[in-house]
């Protein structure tokens, strides 16, 4: 075989390459690549590579190539060099693997005369198996939308991947893992062509217990690197779900700024109606600050004078959206050692929540009932609504900032009510009933002593803070 033939099926060769392995790096950190640049990288590693297998052995022109591509990924992708050692790496990893794999599947199968032709149509199609493999992984990786890390999204200076002591970790165990896959790539070109190699005055049994234990080795490192990797997982995820708390915290806070202005103006104002004993005006200014016709004939006595002004209104908004709302009182709730204010905030929430999911229902099932009542235990306030809620979503909904509304909603109420239920030793409690229901049932304890109050909500901040 000529120079000139041999040259253009390293070219070949060389082109596939450089096109497949940083397409396939990219993709496992969530990144889709420009077509493009991932030609122009390509056409240059070829190029290098002629030049390189016309002057050097094969190990060290690899080495040189992937530090050309390296540097390409980093300036055309304007990637950190961090980013780009992690996506570089991942798809010469995969390509090489597989080189070594089915290399030595010819080897056994046709013998190592085979992998060491000169012939020209041996030399194109001996490298098909791994092309073939790493294209069925990057048709995968697209289909499912798989990846490792996900470079896409905007990272914070408090995320995983500012861990410096983490990320030198796992960038050291990639390293890692590469070299020793090149080392046992080596060898085992080695094995066919001592052209190959340096270690061509090694005996070939020295060369097997020196390949041994770099896979030994390979193999630690890889297991070590999954470690790092699950843990780097479940940090990202714990990161991600604290910053949407906190980004919702933040828009809360915002909001409420925002209106504090105002609610400030309408209470001064009921406020001079009121000294000045204009209850009609009262009456008028209130109902055109909710809104509509709020108020209601219903008087519902609770033994809590907050709980019961709370019921009248929420009466009267149901009458205004067509909502049928009962309220059975079999308890009175006068010995309740629980602030009316969270008590309302917990009973709001929960009552709201329900006018909501019934609203888009037909009129004859805009059903919403509440009911308050006691066992030897407990206090039990209970509030119910027609629907379903399924288990997997039981288990999420008083997670923060989870919502099953559609729309921009913070996803906090039923948050709120559960942690207020448990700082009074209480709980929250979700449930399906046999007339299609839905049953939010909040349970306190009877005989609440002060202390354990406090004792409770210092576990509570303890738990939040750390």
């Amino acid at each position: 075989m000529n120079n000139t033939t041999m040259h253009w099926i390293t070219f070949l060769h060389n082109f596939i390459a450089g096109f497949l392995m940083p397409w396939l790096g990219l993709l496992l950190v969530n990144i889709r690549p420009s077509m493009k640049k991932l030609v122009i990288i390509a056409l240059s590693y070829a190029v290098l590579g002629v030049l390189l297998r016309s002057y050097l052995p094969y190990d060290i022109s690899f080495y040189i190539q992937i530090l050309f591509l390296l540097i390409s990924v980093t300036i055309l992708l304007n990637f950190s060099l961090l980013k780009a050692i992690v996506a570089t790496i991942f798809g010469v990893i995969v390509l090489v693997l597989g080189e070594l794999v089915f290399t030595l599947i010819i080897i056994e199968w046709f013998g190592p005369d085979v992998v060491a032709s000169t012939n020209p149509l041996i030399k194109v199609f001996v490298p098909l198996p791994q092309i073939v493999m790493t294209i069925i992984i990057i048709y995968l990786c697209i289909r499912f939308k798989f990846y490792l890390f996900n470079f896409q999204e905007t990272i914070s200076e408090t995320s995983v991947f500012y861990e410096s002591k983490r990320t030198r970790t796992t960038a050291f165990l990639v390293v890692t893992i590469l070299i020793v896959i090149i080392i046992q790539m080596i060898f085992s070109f080695s094995v066919i062509n001592k052209g190959f190699s340096f270690f061509h005055g090694l005996a070939l049994p020295l060369m097997g217990a020196i390949s041994t234990t770099v896979l030994i080795l390979g193999l630690i490192a890889m297991a070590l690197l999954i470690i790092q990797l699950v843990e780097l997982t479940q940090k990202e995820s714990q990161y991600h779900m604290q910053a949407i708390y906190i980004e919702t915290l933040d828009e809360l806070y915002t909001a409420i700024r925002s209106e504090r202005h105002d609610i400030i103006n309408h209470l001064q104002t009921i406020y001079g109606f009121n000294q000045l004993g204009y209850k009609q005006e009262v009456q008028e200014y209130l109902s055109e600050l909710m809104g509509g016709n709020i108020l209601s004939n219903e008087f519902i006595t609770t033994g809590s004078p907050g709980l019961t002004a709370l019921f009248y209104i929420k009466s009267g908004i149901a009458r205004t959206n067509d909502i049928t709302f009962k309220v059975e009182v079999d308890t009175p709730i006068d010995s309740l050692k629980v602030s009316t204010y969270e008590l309302n905030n917990i009973l709001g929430n929960l009552i709201n929540n329900a006018f909501d999911a019934v609203m888009p229902l037909d009129t004859d099932q805009r059903l919403v009932m509440v009911y308050i009542g006691s066992n030897a235990e407990h206090y039990i306030f209970k509030v119910s609504n027609y629907g379903y809620i399924e288990d997997d979503i039981k288990e999420k909904i008083l997670r923060k900032g989870y919502s099953t509304k559609k729309g921009e909603h913070l996803g906090l109420g039923l948050h709120i009510c559960h942690n207020l239920a448990q700082k009074y030793g209480g709980r929250l409690d979700i449930s399906n009933n046999d007339k299609h229901m839905v049953n939010f049932s909040v349970y306190f304890p009877r005989k609440l002593e002060k202390g354990d109050l406090y004792e409770f909500a210092g576990q509570e901040n303890s738990s939040f803070d750390g």
